[in-house]
């Protein structure tokens, strides 16, 4: 009996240990990994994905957890090398998420398949034939190379060898998800979510940061910030989501603060400043905020925070408001709309978005796999636009859109028809617009934007 057999096969925990036998004898014990460097606020992959169940855990999800755990201990090993190696900061700092983020998810992995009675974990070597099956995974001879290099050579294959081995994490996840919603169990497929939405935005950093070119100008920002998810700009200022608060960076001197006393991590942010933001993520230190956030307003600029709905279930990691009605999405599959200020809420079609906004009444999503769609909400299907693009920000007024796309190119457009290009970038985490301009950040800098770049 073999274990890689139809998805749609329901197997118990009796039989999928006598069916996987001969491959587990072969393989050897691995031990189990440490802590995540995470912030131990946050909700581990345990707690979004939850425990798995004999009855809905079919052969398919046992493969996919078989064969993910060595494949993310791979790019662990990869990004331990950055440490001594890498010679752009922000390769080591994505390195160090990478190395958590994949540690945290093994560890939960390894939970399941104790908890069906096996007790030898797989280890790359051990898989054999098996390991074909792994879409991704550098040759023995690749990772030597890594290892071999340092400096600007190390950045450079690092982030070409890791875009390759997250393409291949993103396809395995793909394909357990192709079981549909009667087969399956429910815990894997939110952890498959779960990677192919992170590691589809760490493929676009790394992206950002392997191009090769002279840097153009940037105005750096001091203090640097950490782990920027989102940005706004207001006026002289552009008011920053990340990993420690909301912070408003002065334009003209790059100059930061810290907005108020939370230093919650806001994953998603959107709004104007000057009337209402709102925004998401997780509880910080000491904060009083549910974990995860769900959907948090302020009215006064970022000062304080408002808890409105979905408190302790969501975790929106793309946002965008237009008045009263709000879309945001958190990874686990389907937008969420509501039309009375995030009160209440409506599923919508399932994506995998990268970045949201409002524009000319309807709501345009980036996407890896399929750019740029168009979403009238109430439909359950989106409208591909056949444009490769990766962020987008629009307007404080809503007059225009601005986009970037995969290859680093940015274009402004008044009404979606026409794009004008608006200069390139090298490296970006956060896109925000004004009309006629627009800021690229990354927590070190910001890169200005305009038509006569």
């Amino acid at each position: 009996m073999s274990i890689f057999r139809s998805a749609a096969h329901k197997i118990s925990t009796k039989s999928l240990l006598i069916s996987v036998a001969c491959t587990i004898t072969m393989l050897t014990a691995l031990t189990m990994t440490g802590c995540s460097s995470q912030d131990s606020t946050a909700k581990t992959p345990a707690q979004v994905a939850g425990q798995v169940s004999e009855e809905t855990f079919s052969a398919l999800d046992f493969m996919f957890v078989q064969m993910m755990i060595p494949h993310h201990d791979q790019a662990v090993q990869m990004a331990s090398l950055a440490t001594s190696r890498a010679l752009n900061p922000q390769i080591k700092d994505l390195a160090n998420q990478i190395s958590a983020a994949q540690k945290s998810e093994i560890q939960v992995m390894e939970s399941w398949l104790m908890s069906m009675g096996v007790t030898q974990m797989p280890e790359l070597d051990s898989l054999g034939a098996h390991a074909g099956h792994m879409d991704g995974v550098l040759t023995e001879s690749q990772m030597e190379t890594l290892r071999q290099a340092s400096g600007r050579e190390f950045d450079q294959l690092f982030g070409e060898f890791m875009i390759e081995h997250h393409l291949g994490a993103i396809s395995m996840a793909q394909d357990v998800l192709k079981q549909g919603t009667s087969q399956g169990d429910p815990a894997v497929k939110a952890l498959a979510q779960s990677i192919i939405g992170d590691q589809e935005k760490e493929i676009v950093l790394l992206k950002s940061m392997i191009r090769a070119s002279e840097k153009p100008a940037r105005t750096a920002i001091s203090p640097a910030l950490s782990h920027v998810h989102d940005a706004v700009v207001s006026g002289d200022s552009i008011y920053i989501g990340t990993h420690s608060g909301i912070h408003r960076v002065d334009i003209p001197t790059g100059s930061s603060e810290l907005i108020g006393d939370s230093k919650d991590d806001f994953m998603s942010l959107a709004g104007q400043p000057e009337k209402v933001l709102v925004a998401s993520g997780h509880p910080g230190v000491g904060s009083s905020l549910s974990n995860p956030i769900g959907l948090v307003k302020s009215a006064n600029q970022g000062l304080t925070w408002e808890s409105i709905s979905l408190e302790g279930d969501v975790d929106f990691h793309a946002l965008a408001i237009n008045e009263n009605q709000i879309v945001g999405w958190d990874t686990r599959g389907p937008l969420l709309w509501s039309q009375d200020g995030g009160q209440s809420w409506t599923d919508g079609p399932s994506v995998q978005a990268m970045s949201i906004v409002w524009f000319q009444d309807t709501v345009w999503i980036t996407t890896p796999d399929q750019g740029l769609l168009k979403w009238n909400p109430g439909d359950m299907t989106t409208v591909s636009v056949g444009l490769p693009a990766v962020l987008l920000s629009t307007s404080p007024k809503g007059d225009a859109i601005w986009r970037v796309d995969a290859d680093g190119s940015v274009h402004r457009s008044l009404d979606i028809q026409s794009w004008t290009q608006a200069g390139s970038l090298k490296e970006i985490e956060a896109l925000a617009a004004e009309f006629d301009h627009a800021f690229a950040v990354t927590p070190q800098s910001f890169q200005r934007l305009s038509l006569d770049n």
